[in-house]
């Protein structure tokens, strides 16, 4: 009687631990292949989202989920968990431009988390880092990385508003077509930081940037630069509006307060005298883009609603403000605004609210959820046999 128990109780036992793993491989590996057989979403307009969520490290990863399709953002995380005790190193993170879904990115040689080492084209299709000897270009509907080598590359600017060309810093300013993987220009001996700054022509022409007194226009035809009297300081990042009718810029005062200054531009592309837009009851932090052709996207605080940083559209022709996305506080899965990186389709759009984020739940919690579901049948089953036995010792 007592053997033929306890061989009930092991094999209940075995059943229950069997039932355990099964539902945890399922709930992970299973779901997440089941998630990575559905195709992105790309019906619906690109938008950014009203609040830029912390997400928790157990936000899912392009790896384990499949790709996102179209983002409109991306940036740094701070920790994300891979599996049932490992982490992601170097996370970053993307939003979907039309779900809205976050995932941490799964790529090859991700970069640290530094302000501009990730960037993302036009559509959103494609994001771009540098390794120190070539560059990656990232594909956002297929999760494809390609690989184009470039000695010295050490950090990337901005695609080409055609997407055919990234500016990269290899040695100096260099403009690198994407398809040959050939420099088609180069500025030797700039400092790495030129490429941040730099600034596209709306017709993917050339690249200008500030060296001293001069505002050097780079052609991407291989031919000779051009100088002309710089309106900006140097050092200042710039954006071209998509017209190509003015280039903005972020400049500090005397007091190290920044302002958002514009010049207008000729046909050709000289400038005129430069302007001080009014931003009033805003306080500036970074330049994403134009957002239009009279409109600029910012990143910065407004004075009346405290620490609490956004996105911003400012009307160049002093308009009020408009509110585009609330971004988090440093902490969990959120750097800074310095490493984010927007796509110009999502600044053209806006942001739409996409509603309460439901995040998928940590391995550890899956794997303790199936326990306590195992432990909690086992204990019924015992019950159970409990009672039987004591109602055939009653008859």
């Amino acid at each position: 009687m007592r053997s033929s128990l306890g061989r009930s109780v092991l094999v209940a036992l075995g059943v229950t631990v069997l039932a355990v793993i099964l539902l945890y491989v399922a709930s992970t590996w299973g779901y997440a292949a089941w998630s990575q057989s559905r195709a992105p979403q790309e019906s619906g307009i690109a938008a950014m989202p009203t609040t830029v969520e912390n997400a928790p490290p157990s936000v899912g990863t392009t790896g384990q989920y499949g790709p996102l399709g179209t983002v409109s953002m991306v940036f740094a995380g701070t920790r994300v968990e891979d599996g049932l005790v490992g982490e992601v190193e170097q996370p970053w993170l993307a939003i979907a431009a039309r779900t809205g879904e976050y995932r941490a990115l799964t790529a090859p040689d991700l970069p640290s988390p530094q302000p501009g080492a990730v960037a993302i084209d036009r559509d959103g299709d494609r994001l771009a880092w540098a390794t120190g000897d070539g560059v990656v270009v990232y594909d956002t509907g297929t999760g494809d990385a390609r690989r184009v080598p470039l000695d010295g590359a050490s950090r990337v600017g901005k695609f080409s508003p055609d997407g055919s060309m990234l500016s990269v810093h290899a040695g100096g300013l260099s403009l690198l077509d994407l398809d040959s993987g050939q420099v088609v220009a180069e500025a030797p001996d700039t400092d790495p930081e030129v490429v941040r700054h730099a600034a596209w022509r709306a017709d993917s022409s050339a690249v200008d940037h500030v060296a001293g007194a001069d505002l050097v226009t780079l052609p991407a035809d291989g031919s000779d630069p051009t100088t002309q009297p710089s309106p900006f300081d140097e050092g200042v990042p710039m954006a071209w509006a998509p017209d190509g009718g003015q280039l903005a810029a972020l400049q500090e005062d005397d007091d190290g307060v920044l302002s958002l200054v514009t010049a207008p531009a000729d046909p050709d592309g000289g400038l005129g005298e430069a302007r001080t837009v009014d931003t009033s009851g805003v306080s500036l932090d970074g330049l994403l883009g134009f957002s239009g052709d009279d409109t600029v996207a910012v990143t910065a605080y407004l004075l009346e609603s405290g620490s609490i940083e956004r996105v911003l559209d400012i009307e160049l022709d002093g308009g009020s403000p408009v509110d585009v996305s609330a971004l988090p506080s440093p902490g969990e899965n959120w750097r800074s605004s310095a490493t984010l990186a927007v796509s110009d389709q999502a600044l053209l759009s806006g942001s739409t609210d996409f509603g309460n984020k439901v995040w998928p739940w940590s391995y550890r919690a899956r794997l303790a959820a199936c326990a306590l579901l195992g432990l909690f049948f086992l204990g019924l089953w015992a019950t159970r046999r409990r009672r039987t036995r004591r109602r055939r010792q009653r008859t």
